[in-house]
């Protein structure tokens, strides 16, 4: 009899298993909670990892969080890319066609960094146009990565794209443009001022000047035929409780 039990019960475990369900016993049976794919520019990670954790413990919802270069994630979710819900940190045309704006979760800006320690006289964003030929400058990939986007409009309207895009080092993301800087790779960088906070490697040389600074901001798409679980986490990062986290890790309100 005790075999036999035992053989049922396994064989309860295993339907379980594969009509999706978890079960333990004989008698308790529930629906395994469906994972959530959330896809976010990867100058978001701290922040979204932290707001992940929160809703996980008060929704029971697992989240995967996917990171990378706005852009390619981007392209990913219009080629089929499993994503609920896309935060970006700018806007991304080739989602027009399947996806809406749900909010914009936050804004940032813009700073001029260097590598640690280094001596000499820093570059200022009024002196980049005059540095040396063997200045080089490191920032984002265009169009993929919406920092390098952003960097080319404040050097474009501060004078000094024409002196300096062929000094220009690109990074595959923000991230990678802060190791190009810490490794020394570039005498200085272009990032959002969040990134900053994350290294201790970089420091700053100050923000953008107000009459070149572009408006950065992380809009959190939608997908139109998202499921009610994708929409409800969509409110969720749309509402109070991530802005504080966001707020906490220096990004500024919407």
């Amino acid at each position: 009899m005790t075999r036999a039990r035992g053989q049922l019960a396994m064989a309860s475990v295993v339907s379980g298993l594969a009509s999706g369900l978890i079960c333990g016993g004989l008698v308790s049976c529930k629906p395994s909670p469906r994972t959530l794919t959330v896809g976010a520019a990867i100058s978001l990670k701290e922040p979204m990892t932290a707001i992940a954790a929160d809703y996980e413990k008060a929704h029971g919802k697992h989240l995967e969080l996917v990171f990378g270069a706005s852009g390619e994630l981007a392209s990913q979710m219009r080629r089929g890319a499993p994503f609920d819900l896309l935060c970006t940190a700018g806007d991304e045309p080739a989602l027009a066609s399947s996806a809406d704006v749900r909010c914009t979760v936050a804004r940032n800006t813009l700073v001029l960094v260097r590598r640690k320690g280094e001596s000499g006289a820093p570059a200022t964003w009024d002196s980049l146009a005059a540095t040396a030929p063997s200045f080089r400058l490191a920032i984002g990939l265009t169009p993929q990565v919406p920092a390098g986007v952003y960097a080319e409009q404040a050097l474009r309207s501060l004078g000094a794209w024409d002196a300096v895009h062929d000094k220009l080092v690109r990074g595959t993301n923000v991230r990678h443009v802060l190791d190009l800087v810490a490794r020394g790779e570039a005498d200085a960088g272009i990032v959002y001022a969040t990134d900053v906070s994350v290294r201790s490697d970089v420091e700053s040389l100050g923000a953008v000047p107000e009459r070149a600074s572009p408006k950065v901001a992380y809009p959190l798409y939608l997908a139109r035929d998202a499921s009610s679980e994708s929409r409800a986490l969509a409110d969720y990062l749309c509402g109070p409780d991530a802005a504080r986290v966001l707020s906490a890790h220096g990004f500024l309100p919407p």
